[in-house]
């Protein structure tokens, strides 16, 4: 067969490229019609104040950007696709219909899937798509068979639709290239592009990084206009590394704004080693536990436990996702990789492990949850962080029979399990349950979700359903002969809206979590309005076991008020990093390297006024600017194995 790269034999150069280009364009049109719907479903969740909208010449950037981003996803997959065709005519036909073509409709569909689900899981996530995705999808089969069979054949209808599409247009082009018509133009000006870029690949690269457009735009517009599978490639190939910030300070001030590396304030006895019981709550809100808040759930057990325990009422989670809520809770470690940190190359980074350390003071750790086991890697982590023994559903006799969530078993049947397994144990002992009945879709038994307020929300009934099935385990836990002598210490994984249908988000509301310390020989009401975080659980832990060694820590211990520093930080997204203090909340941007909002939380409860720029509010500026500089500093220095104190 003779090769012509620009078979000009009559044809105009327009005919002869113009089906790779209808290609390219039908494929942009589509991603560009799901970045629409991404916003329209999730604007009220992209904006950290009052920003409630944007201008006309904001959207004019935001259109710019986002054709960008979805053109820089298209042409690195169909560039390949293009380059496979020339090549592929040159050998066989058969090449092209029975490996490139199916290929690349899996990859082209693979790509607008991910956009489709971003769509509906960034409220879970709060970014795009990124390699953490790979570690939530754990037996994604079984989950899918105790979904609704509407919203199964919803799902398989929409997959099934996106492929056909993708394989008509798929089959448009190569229908177009056996005819001729071989885009021989844009095969040369892609590869010499192509070229190009690899010759100069150290100027252009930054500008094919995922967050490259926030040198115009704002940390909240860039999920607006990024594309998934550009932001999932990229964290993929990247393994999920750690961000590699700038040195904002000496090391002796790092240091001291920022130690580490302490010791435990211990007031107890060494012959009355408490017993510890921690609750991780699923997806808890603070608003349940609010009396000002409309979502405030009438809770028993909990209304009635507060009564005589110590209620954080300024608490803060570190993340939004449970891989990373579970590693500050265990590990009062932050998570700055994408991918959690017990599957990432960073997990011989030096910590302390909640579960050897106790072992050295004779108590014996159990965890538990009425999930498969090592979903989310937890598994992994509890062997990461020594814990003793894991039980999951399937150590629950006859499990298979129990009424499930889709996440797992009900709350009342493994906190049944839970109790037995403390009965068992011989003290002192650290134990903790992770519950599943609060988490999305929160499909609790029909039979006690009828029995509640028609104005519960989904999520409301669902924290009832889970204090209820606290309150049997209390009511049978009471007079066994360890209850005396526990501490139990509640605690949400993450924040996630009480109402689906009603969403309300900003950078205080959206992290504020519920934190409690049930003292069962102390039976105090106390109320901490002091700013606390997740990663003061452990050392919490560890001071009530009376642990006396230093401890590597980013936070503090909740039973000792001088340790406190009335500060947490979050991470909202891989941008950006939050520190909120007694009063104000400030957000610090680590691609632009500024503070980009600082509120007055406590004056300015609807966070309407942000004060980055404003001179009055200098001081405050610059000393948590600092603060968030520090803790940024320590975790890369942490995790990049530089030495600290």
């Amino acid at each position: 067969m003779k090769f012509k790269l620009l078979p000009f034999n009559g044809k105009t150069v327009w005919q002869n490229n113009k089906p790779f280009i209808w290609f390219l364009l039908s494929l942009l049109l589509i991603h560009s019609i799901l970045k629409i719907i991404f916003y329209q479903y999730n604007h009220q969740l992209l904006f950290t104040g009052a920003e409630t909208g944007i201008t006309t010449s904001e959207k004019i950037g935001l259109l710019k950007w986002s054709l960008i981003q979805d053109l820089i996803s298209l042409l690195g997959i169909n560039s390949l696709l293009l380059f496979a065709l020339t090549a592929g005519r040159l050998v066989s036909p058969k090449i092209s219909t029975w490996l490139i073509i199916p290929v690349f409709v899996f990859v082209n569909s693979f790509a607008l899937m991910l956009n489709l689900v971003d769509i509906f899981y960034f409220r879970f996530h709060f970014q795009r798509a990124n390699a953490d995705l790979l570690y939530v999808i754990d037996h994604p089969f079984s989950r899918l068979m105790n979904q609704n069979i509407f919203l199964l054949l919803a799902l398989f209808t929409g997959i099934l639709f996106i492929v056909y599409l993708v394989w008509i247009l798929h089959k448009k082009l190569f229908g177009a290239f056996k005819t001729g018509n071989y885009c021989g133009l844009i095969v040369i000006i892609l590869f010499i592009g192509f070229v190009l870029g690899i010759m100069f690949r150290n100027n252009l690269t930054k500008y094919l990084v995922p967050t490259y457009p926030m040198v115009q735009l704002k940390n909240s517009q860039l999920p607006i206009v990024q594309n998934s599978f550009h932001t999932f490639l990229y964290s993929v190939f990247r393994t999920g590394e750690s961000i590699h910030t700038q040195h904002y300070m000496t090391d002796a001030e790092c240091d001291s704004k920022m130690p580490i590396r302490k010791k435990l304030n211990i007031n107890m006895a060494d012959s009355n080693k408490k017993n510890i019981v921690l609750f991780i709550m699923e997806s808890v809100p603070y608003e349940f536990f609010d009396t000002a808040s409309p979502y405030k759930v009438a809770m028993p057990f909990f209304d009635s436990i507060l009564k005589k325990s110590t209620f954080f009422s300024n608490a803060f989670a570190y993340s939004h996702e449970s891989n990373k809520g579970i590693t500050a809770i265990l590990a009062g470690l932050p998570t700055i990789s994408d991918i959690p940190v017990y599957h990432s190359q960073y997990i011989n980074m030096p910590i302390t492990p909640i579960g050897t350390v106790l072992k050295r003071l004779n108590y014996h750790s159990l965890f538990c949850i009425g999930d498969a086991y090592d979903n989310f890697g937890f598994a992994k982590c509890m062997n990461w962080l020594g814990i003793d023994t894991y039980y999951s559903q399937e150590d629950i006799p006859g499990y298979k029979k129990l009424p499930a969530h889709s996440m797992g078993l009900q709350d009342e049947y493994t906190l049944d399990f839970f109790r037995q397994k403390i009965d068992q144990q011989q003290t002192p002992f650290f134990a903790v349950h992770y519950n599943i009945s609060t988490h999305y879709p929160y499909d609790i038994p029909e039979s006690f979700s009828n029995g509640l307020p028609k104005n519960y929300t989904a999520p409301m009934k669902s924290m009832r359903y889970y204090d209820h099935s606290l309150q049997k385990f209390f009511d049978a836990a009471a007079s066994k002969p360890w209850f005396a002598n526990t501490i139990f210490i509640f605690c949400s994984d993450h924040w996630l809206v009480p109402d689906d249908k009603h969403v309300q988000f900003n950078a205080v509301t959206g992290y504020r979590i519920p934190v409690i310390i049930y003292d069962a020989s102390a039976n105090e009401k106390k109320i901490n309005p002091r700013p606390v975080s997740q990663f003061d659980i452990m050392g919490t832990v560890l001071a009530a076991a009376g642990y006396k060694e230093g401890v590597i820590s980013y936070g503090d211990n909740l039973l000792d008020s001088m340790s406190l520093k009335d500060r947490a930080f979050s991470k909202p997204n891989s941008t950006l990093y939050q520190v909120t203090d007694s009063s104000f909340v400030l957000g610090f941007n680590i691609i632009s390297n500024k503070p980009e909002y600082l509120y007055n939380y406590k004056k300015d409860m609807l966070l309407k006024q942000n004060l980055v720029n404003d001179t009055n509010s200098l001081l405050v500026l610059h000393a948590l600017t600092w603060q968030v500089k520090a803790f940024l500093q320590k975790a890369v220095g942490h995790y990049t194995g530089k030495p600290f104190n």
